[in-house]
């Protein structure tokens, strides 16, 4: 018989564990990317934070420093006695000498007549026109600031702010005393703050003047027209993050407006900001995702090889029962086998094993079972065969007596002067036929009971394996409440995860904290150092317990897949075991029909006995006729025809139950040879 190209389940099973296994890692580097991003985006916020909060924060202390100069100016001698302007000229040049944000001090008073260190100042200079002049009498003793501007003195490209305020002596004189404040302290402290890898941070006029920046080449810049400009100017906060319109996400802006209405705070990252970083993420993502691949191939492959070897040797022990050949699964015989290691400890029995060992030890018990089954069966066949034997024999000497009792009638026409001798004889002869028929009688009587003997063994073996059918149901049963665990272990193993996530978001906060400690850090200066050194340990607590977390992801990983390739092998387990289910019920009809085909002898049997109750009836008749012949020799002629022509019937009778016998003798045969022999035991 030409077998047909086999079907494997080997790659569907290779396919669904590749997919099963790339499709977490996709997920989990996709969300690499999103995490990663997100985080980045919060890091470059963070510094954007920091760096504008470090040139609000550097400006509000050159805007002190001003304010506490022009204060103790102010409480010179030459201010509080009647106004002296050479002595106040001497006053603010010690000032300017000793204190270097001071530049370019000058003091007017009402009447517009001043004293200024400067010598660059024309002759017809008029300080109460200047807005110094004008902000400081609007403030009424209060400190002004007027917006930056370049001044002749200033270096190119750095802009000054003047700070002014009136005095006012006890003789009622007021005057304006006023210095301009350089912001290279600021454009210092802005050149030292990173913002990213790409970013700056700026101090803008309120007017869109670049007063100080990270980047030089914008100082002096208007960018009044700019989109960030006007998303800034256009917020209604105080501070805060801006997206200027047509930008992405990684361009938002930081700004903090302070408390001056004459410059703000504004840090921006470029929209190549995270190339860098994300084109090594998905390098990295990329590479990492084909040695994957190419370890979930060649896992599948040698599980593939495992699988096929398992079920391709469960094949051949169950093609071997389906031939009559009946051999336990033997652990000898394993061994000395070539197959894998793990192929020949997942088919070895074992009742408390896993599944496929379930089922090995679930087949021996159940050929244990066919193979006594067989044997009994193949006994009562040479009982059958045995018993059938006999009763050919009896019914070939039962016809030999019947053709004798035929001739002699033949004899007893022929020879009517002997016919009352001969008539004893044949009396005689009846009579022996007699115990004849009554010992076959009692032959059939055993034979039947024999018969009925085994029906009822044959209806045990069936119910036997009834039950064996119904015990592997409740296998299979139970190999599927396994797969519902495993499943539900599966969910457990994903709650894991999201309490995983719940710690990588804490590491994630602590590091922004640990950053942020360390801008500020920065931003103290020398007293910040102990604090600096603090915030990094905390950062790299925090990149620990992201290593940490990372590990702990990876090993979920591997539960995952392992659980996934156990909950794979438990439905193939159940395929299988439906497979078997079908062999039982297959032997099932096998000794069914065995059992009908005991029924078929039983019916001959019956037969058989049928039969020998019309011989006793014929030997009856015989008897009769004889006695008549015996007491009415008159009467012989008719006699010898009717006897002549019940010994035909008789004849007739027996040739029935002789081939009767025959069929039945060839039926036993057959139960020996073609169906009960057919099985081997094999030990």
């Amino acid at each position: 018989m030409t077998k047909g190209k086999n079907k494997s389940i080997g790659r569907v099973c290779a396919a669904v564990l590749i997919f099963v296994t790339i499709t977490p890692i996709l997920v989990m580097l996709l969300s690499s990317y999103v995490n990663t991003y997100s985080l980045l985006v919060q890091r470059n916020d963070a510094s954007k934070t920091g760096a504008v909060n470090t040139a609000i924060s550097t400006r509000k202390e050159l805007t002190k420093q001003a304010s506490d100069a022009l204060d103790g100016i102010a409480k010179q001698k030459a201010f509080k006695e009647k106004f002296d302007l050479k002595a106040i000229k001497e006053s603010i040049r010690s000032a300017e000498d000793s204190n270097k944000i001071i530049e370019g001090a000058i003091f007017s008073e009402k009447n517009g007549d001043f004293v200024a260190n400067s010598n660059k100042l024309t002759s017809n200079f008029d300080p109460t026109v200047r807005p110094w002049f004008k902000g400081a009498i609007t403030k009424n003793g209060a400190t002004f600031f007027s917006k930056p501007f370049l001044t002749a003195t200033a270096k190119t490209n750095q802009y000054t702010t003047s700070v002014s305020k009136v005095i006012k002596n006890k003789y009622g004189q007021v005057g304006v005393l006023s210095f301009n404040v350089s912001y290279s302290i600021v454009q210092s402290g802005i050149e030292n703050t990173k913002v990213g890898r790409t970013g700056n941070v700026m101090l803008v006029s309120d007017d869109g003047i670049v007063v100080a920046s990270k980047n030089k080449k914008l100082i002096g810049k208007n960018i009044k027209k700019t989109a960030l400009f006007k998303a800034v100017v256009g917020s209604s906060k105080t501070k805060g993050s801006v997206l200027p319109k047509g930008q992405s996400k990684i361009q938002e802006a930081y700004f903090d407006k302070g408390d001056s209405n004459q410059t703000f705070a504004v840090a921006q990252t470029k929209a190549s900001e995270l190339n860098l970083e994300l084109g090594a993420l998905v390098r990295n993502s990329i590479v990492i995702s084909l040695i994957m691949v190419v370890a979930v191939i060649v896992i599948s492959i040698m599980t593939t090889k495992i699988i096929k070897q398992v079920f391709r040797d469960l094949k051949d022990y169950f093609e071997k029962a389906g031939n009559g050949e009946l051999e336990i699964i033997d652990n000898k015989k394993l061994n000395n086998a070539k197959l894998f290691r793990a192929t020949k400890s997942m088919i070895k029995p074992d009742e408390s094993g896993n599944e496929i060992q379930i089922l090995s030890a679930s087949f021996n018990k159940m050929v244990n079972s066919i193979s006594e089954l067989i044997v009994k069966i193949q006994q009562e066949g040479d009982n059958v065969a045995q018993k059938s034997d006999t009763l050919f024999t009896l019914a070939q000497q039962t016809e030999t007596a019947t053709e004798e009792v035929s001739k002699t009638i033949t004899g007893i026409a022929e020879v009517t002067s002997v016919q009352a001798q001969e008539t004893g004889k044949s009396v005689e002869q009846v009579k022996g036929l007699s115990k004849v028929v009554q010992e076959l009688r009692g032959n059939v009587t055993e034979m039947t009971q024999k018969s009925t003997e085994a029906s009822d063994l044959n209806s045990e073996s069936i119910k036997a394996a009834g039950n064996v059918d119904s015990n592997w149901n409740q296998e299979l049963a139970r190999m599927k409440k396994l797969n519902h665990a495993m499943n539900e272990m599966n969910e457990d193993v994903k709650n894991i995860d999201k309490i995983i996530s719940v710690i990588n978001g804490i590491s994630q906060q602590t590091n922004l904290l640990a950053l942020n400690a360390s801008i500020e850090a920065a931003s103290a200066g020398e007293a910040g150092k102990g604090f600096s050194v603090v915030a990094s340990e905390i950062r790299k607590l925090s990149e620990q317990t992201k290593e940490s977390t990372n590990e702990i992801e990876k090993i979920i990983g591997m539960i995952t897949e392992q659980s996934a390739e156990m909950a794979q092998q438990t439905n193939e387990s159940l395929a299988g075991g439906e497979k078997q289910s079908a062999l039982i019920k297959e032997a099932i009809d096998s000794s069914r029909q065995v059992f009908n085909k005991n029924k078929d002898v039983a019916k001959k049997i019956e037969d058989v006995e049928t039969a020998s109750k019309s011989i006793e009836e014929i030997q009856t008749r015989v008897l009769s006729n004889l006695e008549s012949i015996s007491a009415s020799t008159e009467e012989n002629a008719a006699g010898t025809e009717e006897v002549s022509a019940n010994s035909e019937e008789v004849l007739a009778t027996m040739e029935e139950f002789t081939g009767n016998v025959a069929e039945l003798q060839n039926s036993s045969k057959k139960l020996k040879t073609n169906l009960a022999e057919k099985f081997k035991i094999i030990k």
